[in-house]
C-alpha cells in the first residue's frame, strides 16, 4: 500500500516539476520508490536531522514550524547550522532581527514538492513563497540528505544560505529612505504609492485568541506607474536607470518647452512622469518601455549608497550621469492619423470606408455629396456627384477626430485622393473645370478648450475653432492626379467668409504654422467646402470628401 502510495506522490511531483523547470525537463530514471522517503512532515524532517537544528530554531521563532504542518506541500531548501551559523556572523549588530529572520525563512522554501533532478536542471529556478525566483545553479546540494519526500513534500539540504534580494522597486524603497528628497525621480515615482496585503504571497500562521486568522504578512507596492513598468514583478526582469539629480534636471527642462500645460505646476508633474517612464527599460535594451530611445554614449556611473549598480531579483539599477534623450522623432514624433479611424461624423449613412490598395492603412474615407465647378472661359458648368440616391448636401459636413499632441509647432498635411473615373475627364489644358478639385478644410480645438461642435439645426458653422470662424487650415488635391496619391496636401491658413468658406490665403509667415499650446488631445474636425479653387462654382457651400490620413509633422531643430 506503501509502495502505491508513492507512486502516486511523485506522480503529482512529475506534475508539478514542469511547472518550475526553465524547459521540457524530463525525470528519465530518477523517479524511483527507493527514494529516501519519511512518514512525517517536512518540518519534522527537518527536525530529525542533526545538521538543521539552527533552521529547525528559525523556524520555530518566526512561527513557521505551524505552517509547515498545514494543509499545503512544501519544498525546503534548508541551510546547514555551519552555512548559517557563517551567514549570521557576517551580519553587524542588531540585523539579525525579527525581519531578518522572517526573509531568511521566506526564502528557503516554495510551495509544492520538487525533486532535485527538476530543480538541478540548467537555469531552472524554483519560486520561493516571498515570491522571489531562485536560480538552483548557485547552490550545492548534499545528496545524501537531499530528495527526502515527506508526506507533505520534499526536503533538501544545501551548502550555504539563500540571502533574500530585493527587487527593483523594493531596492528603490530603501534608497528612498537613504536620500529623502535628494533624488526627485525616486520622491516623484514613490508619491503616489500606497502599501497593500499581498494576499497571494501572506501566508496564515494561526489564529488569535478571538478566532481570527493571523498572518505572516507581506506587502506589495501598489503605485500607477507600475502598470506600465512593472518593477515590482518577481517574474519578468527590468534595467532601471537612476539618474544624478543635476542630470534628471536638465532633462526636464529639455522636455519641458515640448510639454507645456497651463499651469508651471502642471507642467512640471507632466515631465516628471514622463521622463521616469523613459528610464525603464528589457535588459540590453536602450529604447525605453515607454518606446524612446536613449543615448547613453556619454553617460559615466556614480557610486550610490555603496555599489554602482545593484543587481536585484528581478533586474538591474543602474545609476548614472550623463544620460541624453533626443526630442526629434524620438520623445515627440511625427503622428499619422488613419481616415477611417473617426471618432463621429455628421451623417454615417453617408460617410463609407472604402478598401483601397493605395491607401495608407489599406483605407479611405469618402463623403457622398456633389461639387460644382465652373469654367471661367465658357462659363460651362460641371456637376461631380457619388449615388445621387445618398448623398450630402449641407455645408460643414465633418469627420471628427482626436489626437495627442506635444506643445509645439506641427505642419498638417491631408492624404487626399480622388480615383473615381467620372470625377476624372482629362481634356484640353483651358478645360481643368472638367476633373474635380477635392477642397477641404480642418478645424481644432486645443487641448483644455472646448471641444468643436457643431451648432443643431444650422450648417453655416462649426463653433470652438482654436483660430475663431474667419479661419481655418485648407488643402486641395486633383482627381487621378497620381501625385496627391504619393504626397499629402500640406495645409496652410485661409481667411474664411460665409459659411466658413474659404476666400483668400493668409499671407502672414505664421500660413503653415499649426501651433499647440498645451500638451494634450487636441480635437480635430476635417470637413467639406467649396472655394479656394479657381473653378469652384461661388455660390456653392458643400462639396465632396476623400481622406486617407491626417499628418502632423512636429517642427524641431535637427540635434535637438
Amino acid at each position: 500500500m506503501k509502495r502505491k502510495f508513492n507512486k502516486i506522490r511523485w506522480a503529482l511531483v512529475l506534475v508539478a516539476a514542469t511547472l518550475v523547470a526553465a524547459c521540457n525537463n524530463q525525470w528519465d530514471n530518477h523517479v524511483a520508490v527507493d527514494m529516501p522517503t519519511l512518514e512525517g512532515s517536512v518540518l519534522e524532517a527537518v527536525k530529525a536531522n542533526g545538521e538543521l537544528s539552527g533552521f529547525y530554531t528559525l523556524l520555530q521563532e518566526t512561527g513557521y514550524d505551524k505552517v509547515l504542518q498545514g494543509a499545503y506541500e512544501y519544498t525546503i531548501l534548508a541551510p546547514v547550522d555551519e552555512a548559517l551559523a557563517g551567514y549570521v556572523k557576517g551580519l553587524a549588530e542588531g540585523e539579525w532581527n525579527e525581519e531578518a529572520k522572517l526573509m531568511m525563512v521566506r526564502n528557503h522554501i516554495a510551495f509544492g514538492t520538487f525533486n532535485l533532478t527538476a530543480i538541478s536542471q540548467p537555469d531552472s529556478h524554483l519560486k520561493m513563497i516571498n515570491g522571489k525566483n531562485r536560480i538552483m545553479s548557485e547552490l550545492t546540494f548534499e545528496l545524501e540528505h537531499s530528495d527526502v519526500l515527506c508526506n507533505n513534500g520534499m526536503l533538501h539540504v544545501v551548502d550555504k544560505v539563500m540571502e533574500p534580494l530585493m527587487n527593483i522597486d523594493e531596492y528603490l524603497q530603501y534608497l528612498h529612505a537613504l536620500y529623502p528628497e535628494e533624488y526627485e525621480q525616486l520622491d516623484s515615482l514613490y508619491a503616489k504609492t500606497t502599501k497593500i496585503m499581498d494576499k497571494d504571497r501572506s501566508i496564515q500562521k494561526g489564529v488569535n485568541e478571538k478566532g481570527q486568522p493571523v498572518y505572516d504578512t507581506i506587502w506589495t507596492t501598489r503605485n500607477y506607474f507600475f502598470e506600465e513598468m512593472p518593477v515590482n514583478d518577481e517574474d519578468s526582469t527590468y534595467t532601471f536607470v537612476l539618474l544624478r539629480q543635476a542630470n534628471f534636471q536638465s532633462l526636464k527642462e529639455k522636455y519641458a518647452k515640448y510639454m507645456n500645460q497651463s499651469t508651471e505646476e502642471l507642467t512640471d508633474s507632466l515631465v516628471t512622469d514622463e521622463l521616469i517612464r523613459d528610464l525603464v527599460f528589457k535588459p540590453g535594451m536602450t529604447t525605453a518601455l515607454s518606446g524612446v530611445e536613449v543615448d547613453f554614449s556619454k553617460a559615466v556611473s556614480f557610486e550610490l549608497a555603496g555599489v554602482r549598480e545593484y543587481q536585484a531579483s528581478n533586474g538591474t539599477i543602474r545609476f548614472l550621469n550623463g544620460v541624453d534623450i533626443k526630442i526629434k522623432e524620438n520623445k515627440v514624433k511625427t503622428v499619422v492619423v488613419e481616415a477611417e479611424d473617426y471618432l463621429g461624423t455628421y451623417a454615417a449613412s453617408k460617410t463609407y470606408t472604402r478598401l483601397c490598395t493605395w491607401a495608407s492603412g489599406g483605407k479611405d474615407v469618402m463623403v457622398s455629396s456633389r461639387s460644382y465647378q465652373t469654367d471661367p472661359v465658357t462659363g460651362a458648368e460641371y456637376s461631380f456627384t457619388f449615388n445621387t440616391n445618398n448623398m450630402n448636401t449641407d455645408a460643414n459636413f465633418y469627420l471628427q477626430y482626436a489626437v495627442n499632441l506635444n506643445s509645439v509647432i506641427y505642419d498638417v498635411y491631408l492624404g487626399s485622393y480622388d480615383d473615381m473615373e467620372n470625377h476624372i475627364r482629362p481634356n484640353e489644358e483651358a478645360d481643368k473645370a472638367t476633373t474635380l478639385a477635392v477642397c477641404q478644410k480642418l478645424l481644432a480645438s486645443m487641448p483644455g478648450d472646448p471641444a468643436l461642435r457643431r451648432p443643431a439645426g444650422t450648417t453655416s458653422s462649426i463653433d470652438n475653432n482654436y483660430w475663431g470662424k474667419e479661419c481655418g487650415f485648407v488643402g486641395y488635391s486633383i482627381a487621378g492626379d497620381e501625385t496627391y496619391k504619393n504626397t499629402p496636401v500640406h495645409l496652410r491658413k485661409y481667411n474664411l467668409g460665409s459659411y466658413m468658406i474659404p476666400t483668400t490665403p493668409v499671407e502672414e509667415a505664421d500660413a503653415y504654422d499649426f501651433e499647440v499650446p498645451r500638451m494634450g488631445e487636441v480635437q480635430v474636425m476635417v470637413c467639406n467646402t467649396a472655394g479656394c479653387h479657381e473653378y469652384s462654382k461661388a455660390s456653392q457651400r458643400g462639396g465632396m470628401m476623400f481622406l486617407d490620413y491626417i499628418k502632423f509633422v512636429p517642427r524641431i531643430a535637427d540635434g535637438e
